[in-house]
């Protein structure tokens, strides 16, 4: 009868690609005349390794990976557009001043005018009497 014992317990296998390795020591009694078999196992020490590989999960990854990859480049241009929203704002907002500005000056402007007609016209007046006297 032969046992197997893992060195170091038992593993637990993950579910995404890996290579484990793992020693294990083979013990052993013939029960039959073939004792130097057993003699042979008692004591050897087997290192195996082997891949677990999930086709499915590593797929997932990657497209788990390239969507983080996706966001992240999402993420950059919203803060792209919102620092140009800034600076539209921003000029928007120095246009209204510039209108705000010259609707003041064109107010002046225009009262000045309207004080000029006003002279003209007392100017005009005073000068129709003079013509009738």
């Amino acid at each position: 009868m032969i046992r197997v014992y893992p060195k170091e317990g038992s593993a637990v296998v993950p579910t995404g690609a890996t290579t484990i390795t793992t020693t294990f020591t083979l013990t052993g009694t013939a029960g039959t005349a073939n004792s130097y078999l057993a003699k042979t196992l008692t004591g050897t020490k087997v290192a195996a390794e082997f891949a677990v590989s999930n086709p499915s999960i590593d797929a997932a990854t990657d497209a788990a990976n390239e969507a983080a990859q996706a966001a992240s480049d999402a993420t950059d241009a919203a803060l792209a557009a919102a620092d140009a929203a800034d600076a539209a704002t921003t000029k928007a907002q120095e246009a209204v001043d510039a209108v705000a500005t010259l609707s003041a000056q064109v107010s002046k402007l225009i009262t000045a005018l309207k004080a000029q007609i006003t002279t003209l016209t007392n100017l005009v007046i005073k000068i129709q009497k003079k013509v009738k006297a």
